[in-house]
């Protein structure tokens, strides 16, 4: 669960240049994989072949099992997640909607079935047949003011599935406060409390933080939470926690790997348990998302340099920071690009340009650009 609000914060890592988050993947992925959509809430040891795109504000993948065990089914699922917003003097108005199929099927065993391969680590999982959906809506009204983004969502989610011919249906209300914390383009930190209200049953509230970073090639995730009130739950039931991270080898190839320990869920009602990813991820259209760093152009004894290209403005422009006390200085020619160079300890410094009419701007493809909360952007400069 935290682990959807996670991606939020991923998102906002890469938002500065919108065009080069949109991307198409094929994945790889093998491990003891689990869907919670599983209405037999196993996990099953095998490979996973999808495909993905993602944007800032939306995510679909489609995925498929390639069994290695005569006895592990088939499987095919699909996901989708849009986020609808509109976003004016920092206060944001909108919904989170997602949606989530799953189908699976048994497999015919023959007598003497080859061992898998990874058999010696997790043996033969149980045969299953069935089908599974769900659904969410979650309306939201959010705040943002320099690094820290205040979020509150609350609606239902619905989960439908079928198993052996057995029908199950829920319907629960939830809500979250999430308040982000991004100091700079390449950090973010969430704490969140969320509640779980099913029908006719009493409430859960579960309450976790997760963690963002990335710097030059890699990226690393991690989130850690425990329900505040399963009195009827085992200590190892209530808490959850996950770990990952991304290598990027190429523009086009990444290689990652993740752990999580997933505990009882209102929804589901799967058991508690532990699953584990490692797999391949290739670009195979739209832009690679790597987003550039928010550095300076050049920083050599302690003198940073920022420029900006002379087609995103014709006349001489000014700039103005936390390292000139946000007093307009005036950028000068060099070549292409328009220069400026300060003094400036390593630390995290925001700016913005003015032009030669007193306007404020910070081009959409700057690094490190954001909402400023006062209805325009500011750019985050990291001196290090």
């Amino acid at each position: 669960m935290i682990r959807q609000l996670l991606i939020t914060s991923l998102a906002m890592l890469t938002s500065a240049s919108v065009a080069e988050a949109q991307q198409w993947r094929a994945e790889l992925q093998g491990g003891r994989i689990r869907s919670a959509l599983d209405p037999s809430g196993n996990g099953t040891g095998n490979v996973v072949a999808g495909i993905t795109y993602e944007d800032p504000t939306t995510a679909l993948r489609v995925s498929s099992g390639i069994p290695t065990h005569d006895t592990l089914p088939y499987w095919g699922a699909i996901g989708a997640f849009k986020h609808l917003a509109v976003t004016k003097s920092g206060f944001t108005v909108g919904v989170d909607l997602s949606g989530n199929g799953y189908v699976f099927q048994d497999r015919t065993a023959t007598e003497k079935a080859t061992r898998g391969l990874f058999d010696p680590l997790f043996g033969s999982p149980e045969k299953r047949s069935g089908n599974a959906l769900a659904g969410q809506a979650l309306p939201l009204i959010g705040f943002e003011t320099g690094p820290v983004q205040l979020q509150a969502r609350a609606g239902a989610s619905y989960y439908t599935a079928t198993l052996a011919g057995e029908s199950r249906d829920r319907t629960v209300q939830l809500g979250d406060i999430q308040l982000t914390f991004q100091p700079t383009a390449s950090f973010a930190l969430a704490p969140v409390v969320r509640q779980f209200r099913p029908s006719n049953e009493k409430s859960s509230t579960f309450a976790g933080i997760s963690g963002v970073v990335a710097q030059g090639r890699a990226t690393l995730w991690a989130n850690a939470g425990r329900w505040l009130n399963q009195s009827d739950t085992t200590s190892d039931g209530k808490n959850a926690w996950g770990v990952g991270g991304s290598l990027r080898l190429t523009n086009h190839a990444s290689f990652n790997a993740s752990a999580r320990r997933d505990t009882f869920d209102p929804l589901y009602l799967n058991p508690p348990q532990t699953s584990w990813s490692v797999g391949m991820s290739l670009l195979i259209g739209g832009r690679p998302s790597t987003p550039r760093a928010p550095v300076p152009a050049s920083y050599e004894r302690g003198m940073a340099t920022i420029r900006l290209p002379v087609s995103q403005v014709s006349s001489a422009p000014f700039i103005a920071g936390d390292f000139n006390r946000w007093t307009p200085s005036p950028m000068e020619r060099d070549g292409k690009f328009w220069s400026y160079t300060v003094a400036a300890a390593p630390g995290v410094y925001n700016y913005a340009f003015v032009s030669s009419d007193g306007s404020w701007f910070v081009p959409e493809n700057v690094p490190g650009r954001k909402d400023d909360g006062m209805g325009g952007h500011v750019a985050v400069l990291v001196v290090k």
